[in-house]
């Protein structure tokens, strides 16, 4: 799982943009504001009257989402299941609760590799004053009893949620910006714009295209300051990457990156970044970050089953294995050895 904080992130993918015929009446519009912890990127085709109140409307729904799930606003649903969920059931809104009930299906599909009450133990992994340490280790192996999704008691019927045992907590970070970027994409349809691109912190969902031409998004190259390879995406798709390059520190000659095994308390050491593209933005981010921690050999495997993932995987070492299907949309920018899927 991801170390979450509230700060702003680079984003894991670079878009490529061109520029828009002269000859048609709606141009290019890009926008972005600080929201949820990130920056969101819009780019759109639109008149020009249509695109402040269509941005506007981007983000204020963002916004809402915002103040609903973020664990660090007083009063959001996620703070008051960290409050309260261990004395009685709380009950969330519908929005809330299905993202909770998606990431716990998430987690015993990847066998706890994705888990959202790794926030039980997030608090230890946090900087003091900008210095680093890695916990210690007796306090880390009395916060992984707090992180299980079976600790979470969902009940359907009343959108509640109880926690077995105080001092759980959970996090949306790994898979609310996919819902975000999701909601982003269904306002611009909302008001008839059909040719966008929402991006937040890396994750990006793209509908309609460029003048006719597929939306083109670059992959960053995960030890280059560079992008790696470009991806002409299609109407619909979305895309996200978990990198161990974003947000890390060293200590004692040690690299301590940000996705954390939730089973372990310890930084992930499986890949240097996968990317996942999915048709739905939510299953994007998360399987993002479950692959990550699951390794090579245990996602293969997931991936035999979910052909409704697609993935560019690069191991520590360099190597690339990729899905198959992506082979005629997928343009390395350097000669590459890539194991097809």
């Amino acid at each position: 799982m991801t170390i979450s904080g509230g700060k702003k992130f680079v984003p894991f993918f670079l878009a490529v943009f061109l520029i828009a015929p002269g000859a048609c009446s709606k141009k290019i519009h890009r926008v972005s504001r600080p929201l949820l912890g990130t920056i969101i990127n819009l780019t759109f085709i639109a008149e020009d009257h249509e695109a402040p109140g269509a941005a506007e409307a981007v983000f204020d729904e963002i916004a809402r989402i915002e103040k609903l799930m973020s664990p660090y606003r007083t009063g959001s649903d996620i703070d008051r299941l960290n409050r309260l969920a261990h004395q009685r059931p709380v009950t969330v809104s519908e929005e809330t609760f299905r993202l909770v009930e998606h990431s716990t299906a998430i987690s015993m599909e990847s066998g706890g590799a994705f888990d959202i009450t790794f926030a039980s133990m997030a608090r230890l992994y946090k900087n003091s004053e900008g210095s680093f340490a890695p916990p210690d280790q007796g306090a880390l192996r009395e916060a992984l009893k707090l992180v299980d999704y079976r600790h979470l008691l969902l009940n359907p019927a009343k959108k509640s949620i109880f926690y077995k045992h105080k001092g759980v907590r959970i996090s949306l970070g790994a898979i609310a910006k996919g819902y975000a970027v999701r909601r982003g994409i269904e306002m611009l349809k909302s008001r008839g714009i059909t040719s966008a691109i929402v991006e937040e912190g890396g994750d990006l969902q793209v509908t309609g295209t460029r003048y006719g031409t597929l939306w083109r998004t670059g992959i960053r190259h995960p030890r280059e300051n560079d992008l790696m390879a470009a991806f002409d995406m299609r109407s619909g798709e979305s895309i996200a990457t978990s990198g161990d390059y974003e947000r890390f520190t060293s200590h004692g000659g040690k690299k301590y990156h940000h996705i954390i095994d939730p089973r372990t308390g310890k930084p992930t050491e499986t890949f240097a970044s996968v990317s996942v593209i999915a048709d739905d933005p939510v299953a994007a981010d998360a399987w993002a970050t479950a692959l990550f921690v699951m390794g090579l050999d245990r996602g293969m495997k997931l991936l035999k089953r979910r052909s409704d993932l697609q993935v560019v995987l690069v191991g520590l070492d360099g190597r690339v294995h990729a899905s198959s299907s992506l082979k005629k949309r997928l343009k390395f920018f350097k000669p590459v050895k890539v194991e097809w899927l």
